[in-house]
């Protein structure tokens, strides 16, 4: 066997099997991203090709061996080509119908093409060579092409519907990739079985058609499918990290800026009234030169009154990049920015009669706490959605914060930077919180807080 057969049948192995932990990896880092919630079924795709090209190459290698029958690669390839079909239907169609039918959906595939298969093998035993050149021409025409050209439709589908324009400006040449290395892979399928293997040979000659066999072709679409995904996960997944840092950045400038406000309305303001108050006594027992004395007097009190406007000012100042909207248009904005900067789904819900909270103070205390909510969500909990329920009761106002994700274990909850936030806001909003999270069942902050 040629050195180029044996480089080419290994290659083909080798790429699809990286493409397998590849997406291995990437399914665990991105689920919560939409394009890559439901990769398992790309990961086995490319774990069946892979083991099945390097049997090829073994079977070749050492043709007096047989290790399993003839039909079991043929079965593997099969699956793998199902796996790649249901991924590509899956990117066609809304998460729900997923969840209800795709995977109802797999085992009729598997039925299709399993039964009669099972039945061929039992009516041909123990001749099964007949079998397998029928099998495979079933399998590449309707699994493997479709499957293939369904995925690029649907990755392209997808992008459209669940990324921001300027992301999907910047990952578009990555997808095409994807695109077209799918597309190649589902074609080239046609092309290496009877009857399109026959009119190539005619048309454009055979040594194109053992090119193809060799695994090069394969090895290429592989390779392109790999870096295409990698290349585009990578990029979705710098841009929510980008987002996260950018808000924890903004959550301790704001935090500073809050202390600073404190302090200087607490300390320094109070003082310096205290100083005014000291010196405006002073002017009843200076009878000497009563004119000058309450000169110099009313010149303190103005130069005070000043200050205290001015120190006033800047403490507004200080404050003035914070969401100042009423409650529900404010937490519907935290929402709509976190869906665009992390791309995970977001529901919120509004129950009650709406009642205004007036202070300033206490709607960004609230807004505080559901925007370190979400960022504990978008950092930490791998989930694919988060909820916010807004529940206005007679005396306090519920907020509840929940998402999908991995959960946290109850010894983290009171040492994280981030909570202990939030648990100080409460505590300020004179309020209660109350966190349920289990493992695999995400977290879930139930804020209840007087309208004050």
């Amino acid at each position: 066997m040629a050195i180029w057969d044996v480089l080419g049948r290994f290659s083909h192995g080798l790429i699809f099997f990286t493409l397998g932990l590849t997406v291995s990896f990437l399914h665990y880092r991105s689920r919560r991203i939409l394009l890559a919630r439901h990769l398992f079924w790309l990961g086995a795709f490319a774990i069946g090709e892979a083991i099945v090209a390097w049997y090829g190459l073994i079977a070749l290698s050492l043709p007096d061996v047989h290790l399993v029958p003839d039909f079991v690669p043929l079965l593997i390839r099969a699956l793998a080509y199902t796996c790649l079909l249901v991924f590509g239907i899956q990117t066609l169609v809304p998460e729900e119908v997923y969840q209800s039918k795709v995977k109802s959906s797999f085992l009729t595939l598997c039925a299709l093409w399993f039964l009669p298969f099972l039945v061929a093998v039992i009516m041909r035993y123990p001749d099964w060579e007949s079998i397998i050149t029928p099998g495979e021409s079933l399998v590449r025409y309707g699994l493997a092409f479709p499957g293939g050209v369904l995925t690029a439709v649907g990755l392209r589908r997808q992008s459209y519907q669940s990324l921001d324009p300027a992301l999907r400006k910047r990952i578009r040449p990555h997808l095409r990739v994807i695109e077209t290395a799918m597309s190649g892979y589902g074609v080239l399928n046609l092309l290496l079985v009877p009857p399109l293997s026959v009119i190539v040979v005619a048309r454009f000659a055979a040594p194109l058609l053992d090119i193809l066999r060799m695994g090069w072709g394969w090895a290429l679409f592989g390779a392109g499918m790999t870096l295409g995904l990698a290349a585009s996960l990578t990029v979705i997944q710098s841009e929510i990290e980008q987002w996260v840092e950018g808000v924890e950045h903004l959550q301790a400038l704001v935090e500073d800026r809050e202390r600073i406000g404190r302090e200087l309305h607490d300390g320094i303001i109070q003082s310096i009234y205290a100083a005014g108050l000291l010196l405006e006594s002073v002017a009843a027992v200076i009878p000497t030169d009563p004119e000058r004395a309450q000169a110099q007097l009313g010149r303190v009190v103005d130069n005070l009154n000043t200050t205290i406007q001015d120190i006033r000012r800047y403490i507004f100042d200080l404050r003035s990049d914070m969401i100042d909207d009423d409650l529900q248009p404010g937490i519907e904005r935290l929402l709509h920015d976190f869906h665009i900067n992390t791309l995970l789904e977001t529901e919120f819900e509004v129950e009650g009669t709406p009642r205004t909270i007036h202070s300033t103070a206490r709607r960004r205390h609230i807004f505080q706490i559901v925007r370190e909510a979400l960022t504990n969500t978008a950092k930490h909990a791998h989930a694919r959605w988060a909820k916010v329920h807004l529940h206005y009761g007679e005396e306090n106002l519920e907020l509840t914060i929940s998402d999908d994700g991995i959960g946290m274990e109850q010894l983290l909850i009171s040492k994280g930077y981030g909570l202990r936030n939030i648990r100080e806001r409460v505590r300020l909003l004179e309020g209660t919180l109350r966190i349920e999270s289990a493992l695999g069942a995400g977290v879930t902050y139930h804020l209840t807080v007087p309208y004050g």
